[in-house]
């Protein structure tokens, strides 16, 4: 059997290097890193001659992992072949297969046990986008240490299952996350939470409560994580239903906080009023939000408060009226709410409310108070408004 697999890997070896050596001379395109893919096969060659102790070191391993790895080269050979019609205008197109070639390089080092004869390009910006159920995030190492903006997106009917977020550990540069149509475990929360200079983190379709909620409910919570954070985004997140206090408590320069379209989030967390930077707070499209804690008095440097579309919230705390800074409110398709706390009278900065019609007599009472005030009526969509509610 042994000699079975050492046939068929050094025919699918043979065939790789013949395809490496053709892209090579044929186009310029990638050059860069099929040279030193074509180095790393021409150090591999003396595997199959001169050093049948490598070999035997190789293909001492389980046969699964054997055949795995014999039929990547086969997919690495057809891989090598793409480079001359690839678009190279597609920045991401064209990343994501400078990415493919690397770890192919990595791929035959590991196996083989040889040298890396490759250096990952620079890297800033990175969008990875995911057509596999389950997908791992690659082990970049530090070659990738330059990363700045972080993109994954599940292309699926259900959100893609992250595993090995943990890989992200060495992308300490960080600046920005989005994760749109993924689902997210408590492991891979816990490595972008330990982020220390993560200032942008955007959630967006994903699957992520049962993991937010059981990150803070362990005794080993993670504490100071994301204290740079400046912007925190959850869009369309299904499942999500409360955010825990604990998580707000670490998020001491959050200047903006959009929790849009999550039609099962029913609660805020107290501890919002701890959101002492907080310019900008958009819960728009949270149908099933019963109202917003007394303790939002405290976000005194907010500016603008957006709850348009949010059906469910029936009173507005008297505290409310204690945010000195408030210029602009958006309060659209807020059916169920029938009076405004009189303190709503000392939002002396008000400049404009955007609602509808039969909001816009509610606010009548308070134009005297409020000289810079400004009511834009905009049309209620009536069946946009049931659609809503069916969610």
């Amino acid at each position: 059997m042994a000699i079975v697999f050492e046939t068929a890997l050094q025919l699918r070896f043979n065939k790789l290097s013949k395809a490496v050596e053709s892209q090579t001379l044929k186009t310029s395109r990638f050059k860069p890193l099929l040279e030193p893919l074509q180095n790393t096969l021409i150090s591999i060659h003396p595997v199959f001659h001169e050093e049948s102790w490598r070999l035997n070191n190789a293909l001492d391993r389980p046969q699964k992992e054997t055949l795995i790895f014999i039929s990547y080269l086969k997919k690495g050979k057809n891989l090598v072949l793409q480079s001359s019609v690839i678009n190279f205008r597609n920045m991401y197109q064209k990343l994501f297969y400078k990415q493919q070639l690397v770890h192919l390089n990595s791929e035959l080092v590991r196996f083989f046990q040889m040298k890396s004869q490759v250096k990952t390009p620079k890297v800033y910006e990175l969008a990875l986008n995911i057509r596999s159920k389950n997908y791992s995030l690659p082990d970049f190492g530090k070659e990738m240490g330059q990363l700045k903006v972080l993109s994954i997106t599940g292309h699926n009917d259900y959100p893609t299952k992250l595993h090995n977020l943990s890989s992200i550990g060495c992308f300490s540069g960080l600046k920005s996350i989005r994760l749109e149509h993924v689902s997210v475990s408590v492991s891979s929360i816990r490595s972008v939470f330990a982020l220390k200079n993560l200032k942008e983190l955007s959630f967006v379709m994903c699957e992520i409560s049962d993991a937010l909620m059981s990150t803070f409910t362990t005794d080993q919570s993670p504490h100071n994580m994301l204290t740079n954070l400046t912007s925190l985004e959850f869009d369309m997140c299904y499942d999500l239903k409360e955010l825990p206090s604990e998580l707000l408590c670490n998020l001491v320069r959050l200047e903006n906080l959009s929790i849009t379209n999550c039609h099962e989030l029913d609660v805020l967390p107290k501890g919002l009023g701890g959101l002492s930077n907080l310019e900008v707070l958009n819960l728009h499209c949270c149908t099933k939000l019963q109202g917003l804690p007394g303790s939002i008095g405290s976000l005194r440097n907010v500016r603008s408060i957006d709850i348009s579309d949010c059906l469910s919230i029936s009173v507005l705390p008297e505290e409310i009226g204690e945010l000195c800074g408030l210029r602009v409110l958006k309060m659209k398709g807020c059916g169920g709410l029938q009076e405004l706390p009189i303190s709503m009278s000392k939002l002396w900065q008000l400049e404009e409310v955007i609602c509808d019609e039969e909001m816009s007599y509610l606010w009548m009472d308070f134009e005297s108070d409020l000289p810079n005030l400004k009511i834009n009526v905009v049309e209620d969509d009536r069946l946009e408004s049931f659609m809503k509610i069916v969610q």
